[in-house]
């Protein structure tokens, strides 16, 4: 009977035994699954079975922790490098969802940019065409000017000879009269023989004064008159250099403005295409995480479009190529943003002459080759501005033969207005300009002072001919009525 009951105590302990490590076994066996299905997250650490309270352990023993298995501490460790390689992700994600919302938002402004560039390029045109008409005034004044000194000059010089031509005889007149007054004539109570001298004397006089007088008045006259002219010629030569000075400030206001129009568009075009890159990068990083981004890729894909798509509007007008002079220009009237703002055929006696000057032939005058001229050529002033005479698009700018810079205009409707003779050009080919927009200067060759009064010196020809479907046409019907007057004259 003591056998029996001293084999109880053994028997229990085995079994608690038993017990505990299949516990320990069911841990290590569920753990690493628990880490692969992402549960272990949030799962606590496995309490240690307690000993069953028959079995007889130390004190000593109860407070020492329980160790850990091989497999529970590499499932442990597997368990936290998932979580700090989720923690990573997410990180990266929350990075990169940012980097594209701030690149988003940037083509967003660049858009907007590009929506605000139509509406500067229109402001800055409204300034060049503006610039242009100050411009066109003040060489219009300066040419008065200059043509008031020619006269001036051509006053004083006819006076200056005209007064050196009656020295010759003012002296004599003067020398009389101080030998008169030398030897006065002689009273008539004196000798008979002297009477006849006093009244020879006496009619001498009488007829000689009043001459005297008259000549005198005359010389005074034409002396004021020579101090009038050299006032006249000096306050014209003070105002006609303001005049000059004021046009360079245009003519490099004009500058500025041409080169701001095209800094602007080249700028926010380049600009838009660098971060529409950006973008398409951040996105391809973006697609191994695509299903946790929540459809991020369709709003870049939204932005990506809206960008391209001012980037070709904005282009379109110059993505055509210069055609040869033996082609019909047919390219360019596909112009969504800019269009003449009337048809060309119905401007006639609205458009203005392309650049001040005198009209040296008009259409139809005799070539001096034995035929008929088919455009007009117009005698400018050293570097003058030229304007478009129309609204239209440029199918061609640069030189052409021996004609200097030629600039082609389309005007729609089969219209095409030629201007050659040119030094400089502004316009880009595919460029759509207004109506009176500085699109050229004339040459700047310098001329002698005494070319001033040289009414024939030679200047800048601007020749201009107007075509319709090839053909070159009669253009006065469309200048404005006093430019028709002098074009007929």
């Amino acid at each position: 009977m003591r056998d029996k009951k001293a084999s109880r105590p053994t028997l229990r302990t085995k079994s608690c035994t038993r017990s505990f490590l299949g516990l320990a076994f069911a841990v290590v066996t569920l753990l690493p699954l628990i880490s692969q299905t992402g549960l272990a997250q949030d799962a606590q650490p496995l309490p240690t079975p307690a000993p069953n309270s028959a079995t007889s352990i130390p004190d000593t023993e109860e407070k020492e922790p329980p160790q850990k298995t091989e497999a529970e501490q590499q499932a442990e460790r597997a368990l936290q490098a998932r979580l700090k390689a989720r923690k990573d992700q997410e990180e990266a994600l929350a990075s990169l969802e940012s980097s594209i919302a701030l690149s988003q938002k940037r083509q967003e402004e660049l858009s907007a940019e590009i929506d605000q560039l139509k509406s500067d390029r229109e402001t800055i045109q409204g300034d060049m065409i503006a610039t242009g008409e100050r411009i066109s005034n003040l060489e219009s004044s300066i040419s008065q000017r200059e043509d008031r000194l020619r006269v001036l000059f051509e006053d004083q010089t006819q006076l200056k000879v005209s007064l050196a031509e009656e020295r010759d005889s003012l002296s004599e007149i003067l020398a009389a009269l101080q030998r008169i007054g030398r030897n006065p004539p002689p009273a008539l109570v004196i000798r008979p023989n002297e009477a006849l001298d006093a009244v020879r004397s006496a009619i001498l006089l009488s007829t000689l004064v009043p001459e005297i007088r008259v000549e005198a008045n005359a010389l005074a006259t034409q002396l004021a008159e020579l101090i009038r002219l050299h006032k006249d010629i000096e306050e014209e030569k003070d105002a006609l250099q303001s005049s000059l000075a004021s046009l360079q400030e245009e003519n490099e206001r004009l500058a500025l403005l041409i080169e701001k129009k095209k800094t602007q568009e080249a700028t926010t075009a380049q600009a838009a295409e660098q971060e529409q890159q950006k973008t398409s990068e951040l996105a391809a990083r973006a697609r191994t995480l695509e299903q946790l981004i929540n459809g991020m890729e369709q709003e870049i894909e939204a932005a990506r479009i809206a960008v391209k798509e001012a980037q070709e509007a904005e282009k379109r007008a110059i993505e055509q190529e210069i055609e040869t002079k033996k082609q019909k220009i047919a390219a360019l009237k596909d112009a969504a943003r800019l269009s003449p703002a009337i048809p060309f055929v119905k401007m006639k006696g609205l458009m203005h002459l392309p650049a001040n000057g005198a009209i040296l032939k008009a259409y139809g005058n005799d070539d001096g080759f034995g035929g008929q001229t088919k455009g007009m050529s117009v005698a400018t002033r050293i570097g003058a501005q030229v304007s478009s005479p129309a609204d239209g698009w440029i199918v061609y700018a640069g030189p052409f033969r021996s004609f200097g810079k030629l600039l082609i205009i389309n005007a729609g409707g089969g219209y095409h207005i030629v201007l050659s003779g040119m030094d400089e050009v502004y316009p880009e080919v595919g460029s759509f300009v207004l109506a009176n927009e500085p699109v050229g200067k004339m040459q700047q060759t310098r001329l002698a002072s005494s070319d001033l009064l040289d009414a024939s010196a030679s200047r800048p020809v601007l020749y201009i001919e107007l075509r319709k479907d090839g053909v070159a046409i009669d253009p006065s019907p469309w200048w404005t009525a006093d430019l028709k007057e002098k074009a007929d004259g």
